[in-house]
């Protein structure tokens, strides 16, 4: 499966968000709008990922704050050099209110959209790594994803890469429900392991884009 990055589609419409091959795509393109996505399109989306039309290859979902693309894109390369894909994608509780890319949203419908990209992302990814800053403080949606992957669906594993300006007394109760890394070693020790449960043969990275800085 190709890697998805949502910098690469940046100036699209609301519905040309995700890439046409991606799972979950038709769903997406013919549900949401302008209008926002809403509670029918997230169900049907995880109607899927109960059905467990997972990737036949294991892939990361990178959760993160716009202002941390940096550091998410650092993890992004690390888990492609450890043979995984990437699904690079972005909460933040200003994405869908901003003008350009869904007007007119409600309250409602704002957070209905947010939901449903996740649960896109989801249905793409095996792991989901989260990216904790400071500027991850007051962010709804990684508490969300975090809720989802332990649900009762085909169990995604989770981890934490956890900034070291992050004091450890602000970290959130929920990340203890998965891995909680701080170092590169250790996060590519985490990546290592579960590659190995997966079972999929070794490739090269192929990664195109600059070589993020280091953690």
């Amino acid at each position: 499966m190709p890697n998805y990055d949502w910098r690469d589609y940046r100036g699209r419409s609301w519905t040309q968000r995700f890439p046409e091959w991606s799972k979950g795509f038709a769903r997406w393109s013919a549900l949401a709008s302008t209008e926002g996505a809403n509670l029918g399109l997230i169900q049907a989306i995880r109607r899927l990922i109960d059905l467990g039309d997972r990737p036949s290859r294991p892939c990361v979902f990178v959760s993160h704050r716009q202002a941390d693309v940096e550091p998410a894109a650092r993890i992004a390369y690390l888990a492609c050099q450890e043979g995984f894909d990437y699904w690079l994608d972005v909460f933040d509780p200003t994405l869908a209110a901003a003008p350009a890319v869904a007007p007119n949203l409600t309250p409602q419908q704002a957070a209905a959209t947010i939901a449903a990209v996740i649960e896109v992302g989801l249905l793409n990814s095996t792991h989901v790594v989260a990216v904790m800053t400071p500027n991850t403080k007051g962010s709804q949606w990684v508490p969300y994803e975090y809720g989802r992957v332990r649900e009762p669906v085909p169990s995604t594993p989770a981890a934490a890469w956890v900034a070291s300006s992050l004091p450890a007394v602000a970290l959130p109760e929920y990340l203890y429900l998965g891995v909680i890394t701080k170092t590169e070693l250790e996060l590519k020790s985490w990546l290592q392991s579960e590659f190995g449960k997966y079972g999929a043969p070794p490739r090269p990275c192929g990664w195109n884009k600059p070589v993020p800085a280091p953690l």
